[in-house]
């Protein structure tokens, strides 16, 4: 397999991986505005939440950066682990 290839692959994988992670903190977004009479047993700040969306899209970037080869298969590995490890960690902290 080729390094284009592999960096194509997993660059897709960044990229749904981190679609996931934005559609999870933006429905509980949506949730917690639109959706009022439903009754939370635990309830993340809207800072928590925006700034794991921003992370989300920051993760999207970086697999589309890998997919065109403008950034090193380990340098995109390492700041998307780290990235998500600061999310993980915001969101353990509340």
């Amino acid at each position: 397999m080729g390094k284009s290839k592999k960096n194509r692959i997993i660059g897709i994988i960044l990229i749904i991986l981190n679609a996931l992670w934005i559609y999870h903190f933006a429905y509980f977004l949506y949730s917690y505005i639109f959706r009022p009479w439903i009754l939370w047993l635990m309830m993340y700040p809207y800072w928590i939440l925006i700034l794991n969306i921003v992370i989300g899209i920051t993760g999207i970037a970086l697999g589309i950066l890998l997919i065109k080869d403008k950034v090193k298969l380990k340098t995109c590995l390492i700041i998307e682990f780290v990235i998500l490890l600061i999310g993980f960690l915001i969101v353990l902290k509340c």
